[in-house]
This record gives C-alpha cells, structure tokens and sequence, in this order.
C-alpha cells in the first residue's frame, strides 16, 4: 500500500473513534518495528534506515 493510503486508514480510525482499527494499525507499526530491531541485530541496516531499506539488504535464501 502506498504511505497516503495508510494516512487516510489511521485518519479515518481516530475521527471514528476505532479503537479496533488503531489497535491493529499499532500492531503493524510494532511488528515493522521489531523486524527492523532484530535485522539490525543481525547485521543490517543502520540508524535511520527504513524498515524497506533494511529488509533489502538482506540476500535472497539460495534456491534448491
């Protein structure tokens, strides 16, 4: 999804009042978060990279 997208989501959960919506939304952000935490650990990545950028510079799982 493009980032407008995701801004129109989070805006439309507030002037709603979904507390669900936000819920899953702050779950994603965690999660995103996390993933970035534990690439960086291993390695990659560095302070002010993206999630996007980090994931990137992982190499690609050798194919069988």
């Amino acid at each position: 999804m493009k980032q407008h997208h995701y801004r129109d989501l989070i805006r439309r959960a507030v002037l709603s009042n979904d507390g669900k919506q936000l819920d899953l939304l702050a779950v994603q952000l965690n999660d995103a978060q996390r993933a970035r935490e534990i690439l960086r650990a291993k390695g990659y990545g560095n302070t002010g990279t993206s999630a996007s950028a980090t994931a990137a510079q992982v190499p690609n799982a050798p194919r069988s």
